[in-house]
């Protein structure tokens, strides 16, 4: 565990990663080869008391249909959080995505979102879109990924006394990535993936994404997993910081 822990440390202060508005998944594919049914249920939960009060839940899973050729990968999220008695953290996604062999260099993507995001002002966010997935290298430890797509929004501002910039906005942002995954042992394994998406209608509009993610096995059913994940808006909505950066810790179950 010691490596693990160091491994985790140095994850945290050299790598830049997360997204706002697409779900990273690479963390979260299952790298079996088996057809049928399989997903994953997560939980994080973190606390204080006395100088500081807070508290901060989150809950998430996955469901995965593999076949042959082809995979659906369904993921949700809920997080809740308090800090001295007041509410700091509320926000939720739900991400279904379709993945379609073409051969063992090429896929296709599909996928839909829906989120929202109290803190950073976002009631809601719907959107839509595709791509293509290319298979830069494979092997038996891990791979690496690019994809190019793009995706249409729809996004829903709250209202705030002073501010302008409410109501709801729709648009098309390119959608490209980097993704990894390597299996450092039979215990330990590492994902990343890095998004660029700009607007469609203005490049100065874009988002860089990025989220990692490290998991370690402690039994056949459960892993230790930790999750860095950081966003960067070149134009976010009035009041919100352009960088949001985010980790958790918590424990995974699979079936």
């Amino acid at each position: 565990m010691r490596a693990a822990h160091w491994l985790a440390i140095s994850l945290t202060s050299l790598t830049p990663i997360l997204a706002q508005a697409i779900v990273n998944i690479e963390g979260m594919r299952n790298q079996q080869t088996e057809q049928g049914l399989n997903g994953a249920i997560n939980i994080d939960i973190s606390g204080a008391s006395g100088n500081t009060d807070k508290t901060a839940v989150s809950l998430g899973g996955r469901i995965l249909w593999q076949e042959k050729k082809s995979s659906t990968l369904l993921i949700t999220r809920l997080s809740y959080g308090e800090s001295s008695g007041s509410r700091d953290t509320n926000k939720s996604f739900l991400h279904l995505r379709h993945i379609a062999e073409k051969n063992d260099e090429y896929a296709l993507e599909s996928f839909t979102q829906i989120e929202q995001n109290e803190f950073s002002r976002l009631d809601f966010r719907g959107l839509i879109g595709g791509g293509l997935r290319i298979n830069l290298k494979q092997s038996d430890s891990g791979y690496l990924a690019a994809g190019l797509g793009a995706f249409y929004s729809s996004e829903t501002l709250s209202e705030r006394s002073g501010l302008t910039d409410d109501g709801i906005e729709r648009l098309s942002r390119l959608n490209s990535y980097l993704a990894f995954n390597y299996q450092l042992n039979p215990q330990t394994s590492i994902s990343s993936t890095t998004y660029y998406q700009p607007a469609f209608k203005e490049i100065k509009d874009f988002r860089l994404l990025e989220q990692a993610s490290l998991k370690v096995k402690l039994s056949d059913v459960l892993h230790l997993k930790v999750t860095l994940d950081i966003a960067h808006d070149n134009q976010p909505p009035q009041t919100v910081e352009k960088t949001d950066t985010s980790y958790r810790t918590g424990i995974e179950y699979n079936f």
